[in-house]
């Protein structure tokens, strides 16, 4: 059967690429350092894995779907995945993507979801934005491996709870080792601590990098605390400490992935530089419950 190799879950802060090529000149803020090595650090996690696909969970700002027509879980089963949206590239100087689709293990994801009780929706047209194109451009910069995008509504309401981005992460996790083949998968989820933008809290991190609900659920997350975090990740919970917040439900879909399995990887970055960011990763020898 197919194996999950690597389990991954980074932020997709655009502030970070344009660190990166700042420190690329020696000009990027010293609080951003961290974050970047933190990436380079899973970058090599994710080449020492050696993945034949990589499974991307990430979701749309509201670059094509709006309030009025957002699906919950969707795979994307288009032959490429390309993106970001030009105003991504234009406005923050990202690269442009154009990856193949491992258009069989998108199918067995979609049909091990339906088997166990997830309707997933599906699309062959969709544009991949940011929160998919930064993990792979830090990730797997070579672009060589096939990719399956996973769209999750983190943004608008109504959202599910907590637990079933967890349930769901699990299914996933089930369907893709139900694929029948040897083939090794990797998986990158990506989300928010707290976050707030276009608001009055969307510079609260220059004075506050870390929050308290922060602290409270990286401690959590140090734990293995997986019920304590999904206790406080509904909807409402989230978007009280900031509109971005409930980006958090991206590691959520994680630790269900993880199905119990604490992280062998696990750095909070709280700075000026950017908003608090969190980098998680599993080894196989981790996922399979074996110790870090």
């Amino acid at each position: 059967m197919a194996r999950i190799v690597s389990l991954t879950a980074v932020p997709h802060d655009p502030t970070l690429p344009i660190s990166q090529r700042l420190a690329a000149l020696g000009k990027a803020d010293p609080g951003a350092l961290p974050a970047l090595a933190h990436m380079e650090t899973l970058r090599l996690e994710l080449e020492k894995a050696a993945p034949d696909a990589i499974v991307v969970v990430g979701s749309d700002h509201f670059g094509q779907w709006f309030m009025n027509n957002m699906p919950t879980f969707m795979v994307g089963k288009a032959s490429r995945l390309k993106g970001p949206f030009p105003a991504e590239t234009g406005s923050w100087g990202l690269k442009e993507s154009d990856l193949p689709i491992d258009g069989a293990l998108a199918r067995k994801i979609l049909k091990g979801g339906l088997e166990r009780g997830v309707d997933f929706s599906y699309s062959d047209e969709f544009i991949a934005d940011h929160s998919f194109t930064i993990p792979l451009d830090f990730l797997r910069p070579q672009g060589d491996l096939p990719v399956v995008p996973l769209f999750i509504n983190l943004l608008a309401p109504p959202v599910p709870p907590g637990w079933r981005y967890r349930q769901v992460g699990n299914i996933v996790a089930e369907a893709i080792e139900d694929d029948g083949s040897d083939k090794r998968v990797a998986v990158i989820a990506t989300g928010h601590m707290s976050n707030s933008v276009g608001g009055p809290g969307m510079m609260r991190s220059l004075q506050e990098p870390e929050t308290e609900w922060d602290r409270t659920m990286w401690s959590l997350i140090q734990k293995n605390d997986v019920d304590g975090i999904v206790e406080r990740s509904t909807w409402d919970q989230l978007y009280a400490i900031g509109n971005g917040t409930p980006g958090f439900l991206g590691y959520v879909f994680a630790l269900g992935l993880a199905r119990g399995s604490k992280p062998s990887f696990a750095e909070l970055v709280a700075t000026t530089a950017q908003p608090a960011c969190a980098f998680l990763h599993w080894n196989e020898a981790t996922l399979k419950g074996e110790r870090a």
